[in-house]
């Protein structure tokens, strides 16, 4: 075997050009599948850093959705009643951003966005995580609402913020404004429990109201904002804790008779809320639901695009062993076995694999990262770590392993059995007599699997193209969104509607700016608010639920967004009511007694179709509250067109849109239209933020147009790669094509100058060669053409305005298919029409 490995990289040292080829054919391919594999292997396979993560589920009312769905009081019945957990631990999910500041380092020292998670006060304890610094919680720290003002930071950031100073503990810090105590440091490694999120800062569940204080009745049944994950006893599976789990569920909802049923958008939620366990190794992620399916897309993308490398390699294979058909012939004649030929043969290949597998880790370290930077921007840092983990290493190698027995084990065994007596008389043009031999076979091959690709790449940029081009109701371009949530800070009633009021006025003052303005919802945010509504003359359905979406927005509102307005007219200052303070732990919806002035509200044209479709909606009444408990009469003052709220490709929802301060005073999103690019605009906004108050971070700034393709990432990460993949793979193909018949061409010179002495024509010549070319192409295509109309059907819900089949998309990347592939093979047969017949005749 050493000697083999010796031999393998003398004869690559001899032969520069084709192994540079072949391991760079091999390097893409085997590097686009180790960089896939490595997000696959982060976000999917790889466990959390605690003890034994096997023992670990994921509690969910929803499968789909394992990180919402639990309130307190659930996580205090379940913890209490169950007899399958070793431990029961809850958090607030993967990280907020908060305001965080060091008072110690000066009274202008600016907050800062950290990543915030409230946990159980035996969250580090059941998780089996220690501490690098200090102490960690205990169930001691989470007994007494506001009593226990602790914080502990994760290892990066201790090491990040405070260089990993040990004198942190017993520091003070502000979090949205409220003071806390460093106490502790958790060990290096841990990232929490949520895949993609990487808190900073841990504070206990009950602090709830220190880190955002305009929260309300957090500890109710109808404040569903936790998610519990629990550790199995000893002896305990999965499968047998999940029937109790259903149990104790429905035993939740026999003690909550006044729990809200499911929300209008979601009409099956009442089938699939019945409470289950999922696996728990990997932790939860929404950001894991959300690119699960493009990866596994992609997996089989850059397998295929790793078998037209591995039909290259085994052409120049095949053509280097014809190449070296003497040396064979004698190590055969001299008494050479044909296992150990093709052993040094495969070899040979294997060593070629594995440099190439080198070379394409270095191409998916470069590749994944170029992964992540295609994906949504966020608040806060997607917490993704693609640096190569054993796992990774092993896949990379064992990749390039059985890439090299696939490209290498064939061509060894045709290279095996050479005719000995042409062979040592070094008569090369008796070979090449087959017109279809099995180079052929491998680049029909490739042709048919590039046109898979080609025509799934190509139903992907369509796809794409309809969602950039769809009208979602609003003008994206030139509008900013900037959010920032003084509330949490401690800002409430006047003072708050103060502070949104003056901001308004400093960015409506700037020269640059057309039209500013406040909402609750802005176009696709991924926020949601409905409410149960009593039309006025209308009778809901047995099968409808009474409820509506809602969003609360100042005036210009629909002039910032480019919202067209129907009939009517837009809210006034006027219409939004006075302030009126109200009592703690009001529930909302009854945060204010309505003023005198008529409440009024604007409905979008789904409203007025749906509620009032043979008259004018302008004047008509309807009342909302919580389960009519509480009666709220407003009046339709205008109606405006519909806007694409909730997802690009999700229906249009009714939706109503109330003043400004109608509903109390909350966080608000600032808006606003600008004359040319409006990132131009975001310091200055920053600026005038801080002006007021420098402690109030800016918590997000993008732009309207970004918040739209944020909506359509995943769509947009799978049409590039796709995109790119696909011409790889083309050229790929077509590489291989023009290598296979430059090889004839150059084994057939002799025949090529014989017919030409003869009276062959240049045209005829031509013709000669390309019908070779048109026949491996034809033979590719009739191969590739169904499997690709079958296969598309596997990616159908990533489609959107077209269907799987469609003509358009399958024949453009067919003649596109056709045109360079043809294009590959008129260059050596163009060259075979400038051959000389005397030359030819003597060429041996």
């Amino acid at each position: 075997m050493l000697r083999d490995v010796r031999f393998a990289f003398r004869m690559l040292r001899q032969n520069r050009a084709f192994a540079a080829v072949a391991i760079l054919s091999l390097a893409l391919g085997i590097g686009a599948n180790t960089a896939i594999f490595t997000l696959i292997d982060t976000v999917i396979l790889r466990s959390l850093p605690v003890q034994k993560p096997e023992q670990l589920v994921v509690l969910a009312r929803y499968p789909e959705k394992p990180s919402t769905g639990f309130n307190y009081p659930d996580y205090v019945y379940l913890r209490d009643h169950n007899q399958s957990f070793a431990g029961l631990i809850a958090s607030s999910g993967g990280g907020s951003p908060v305001a965080f500041r060091v008072p110690q380092e000066g009274a202008n020292a600016n907050s800062e966005l950290v990543a915030l998670t409230m946990v159980s006060g035996n969250y580090f304890e059941v998780l089996g995580v220690g501490s690098a610094v200090g102490r960690l919680f205990t169930p001691a720290d989470n007994q007494t609402e506001g009593a226990s003002p602790y914080a502990v930071l994760s290892h990066d950031f201790w090491q990040r913020r405070f260089a990993g100073n040990p004198n942190v503990l017993g520091r003070g810090i502000t979090i949205n404004g409220s003071p806390f105590t460093i106490i502790g440091v958790a060990q290096a490694g841990f990232t929490g429990t949520a895949v993609g999120n990487s808190p900073e800062v841990y504070v206990p569940i009950m602090m709830i109201r220190q880190v955002n204080r305009n929260v309300r009745q957090w500890n109710t049944r109808h404040y569903w904002w936790l998610t519990l994950l629990a550790r199995l006893k000893p002896g305990f599976t999965l499968q047998a804790a999940t029937p109790e789990m259903e149990v104790l569920c429905r035993q939740i909802d026999v003690n909550d008779p006044e729990r809200r049923p499911a929300p209008a958008y979601d009409k099956d939620a009442e089938k699939r809320d019945r409470g289950t366990l999922l696996p728990g190794s990997g932790g939860y992620s929404g950001f894991r639901n959300q690119v699960q399916k493009p990866l596994t897309v992609l997996m089989v993308v850059v397998g295929l695009v790793l078998l037209i490398g591995c039909a290259n390699v085994a052409n120049l294979l095949l053509a280097r062993a014809a190449a070296r058909r003497k040396e064979i012939a004698i190590r055969l004649a001299v008494g050479a076995g044909r296992g150990r030929l093709i052993g040094q043969l495969v070899v040979e290949t294997v060593v070629v694999s594995v440099l190439g597998g080198i070379a394409g880790l270095v191409f998916s370290w470069w590749g994944a990262r170029i992964l992540l930077n295609l994906m949504p921007r966020r608040v806060l840092p997607l917490a993704v770590d693609v640096t190569p983990d054993w796992r990774v290493l092993s896949f990379a190698f064992a990749v390039s392993l059985l890439t090299g027995l696939i490209c290498g084990l064939l061509p060894a065994i045709a290279a095996s059995r050479p005719n000995l007596v042409s062979a040592l008389k070094n008569e090369t043009a008796a070979a090449a007599r087959h017109r279809f031999d099995v180079r052929r076979a491998l680049v029909a091959g490739q042709v048919a699997i590039s046109l898979l690709l080609l025509i799934g790449a190509g139903l992907f940029v369509r796809s794409l193209r309809n969602l950039e081009t769809l009208n979602p109701g609003f003008l994206r371009e030139n509008v900013l969104i900037v959010s920032l949530d003084p509330a949490r800070s401690g800002y409430k009633g006047q003072r708050l509607r103060d502070y949104y009021d003056r901001l308004l006025d400093r960015v409506q003052a700037m020269p640059e700016v057309r039209a500013a303005s406040l909402a609750e919802i802005t176009p696709l945010a991924g926020s949601r608010w409905n409410g149960d509504v009593s039309f006025e003359g209308y009778q809901w359905k047995p099968k409808e639920r009474p409820y509506v979406d809602l969003n609360v927005v100042s005036s210009r509102y629909f002039e910032t967004l480019g919202i067209p307005l129907v009939l009517g007219r837009d809210f006034r200052a006027e219409d939004n009511p006075p302030f009126t303070p109200d009592p703690v732990d009001k529930p909302r919806g009854n945060e204010e007694p309505m003023p005198p002035p008529r409440p009024v509200a604007i409905v979008n044209e789904t409203v007025a179709k749906h509620f009032y479709p043979n008259e004018s909606p302008l004047g008509k009444r309807f009342t909302m509250g919580d389960k009519f408990k509480m009666e709220n009469t407003f009046e339709i003052i205008g109606v405006v067109k519909d806007v694409k709220y909730f997802g690009i490709r999700a229906a249009t929802e009714s939706m109503i849109y109330l003043p400004n301060w109608r509903l109390g005073a909350e966080s608000r999103t600032l808006c606003v239209r600008t004359a040319a690019n409006p990132e131009r605009l975001t310091t200055a906004i920053r600026r005038e933020a801080g002006a007021l108050d420098p402690t109030i971070p800016v918590i997000q700034t993008l732009t309207l147009a970004q918040q739209y393709d944020n909506n359509i990432s995943q769509e947009r990460i799978v049409t590039t790669l796709c995109g790119f993949f696909g011409v790889l793979a083309l050229l790929l193909a077509a590489i291989g094509l023009y290598g296979v018949m430059a090889q004839s061409v150059s084994r057939r010179v002799r025949e090529i100058g014989i017919r030409m002495a003869l009276g062959a024509q240049r045209g005829e010549i031509l013709r000669l060669i390309l019908r070779e070319t048109a026949l491996v192409i034809a033979i590719g295509a009739l191969i590739g053409l169904p499997a690709a109309i079958a296969a598309t059907r596997l990616v159908a819900s990533f489609l959107y305005g077209l269907t799987p089949q469609d003509p358009l998309s399958i024949a453009a990347s067919t003649v596109v298919l056709i045109a360079i592939t043809a294009l590959a093979g008129y260059v050596p047969a163009r060259r075979a029409t400038k051959v000389d017949p005397m030359v030819a005749l003597r060429y041996e």
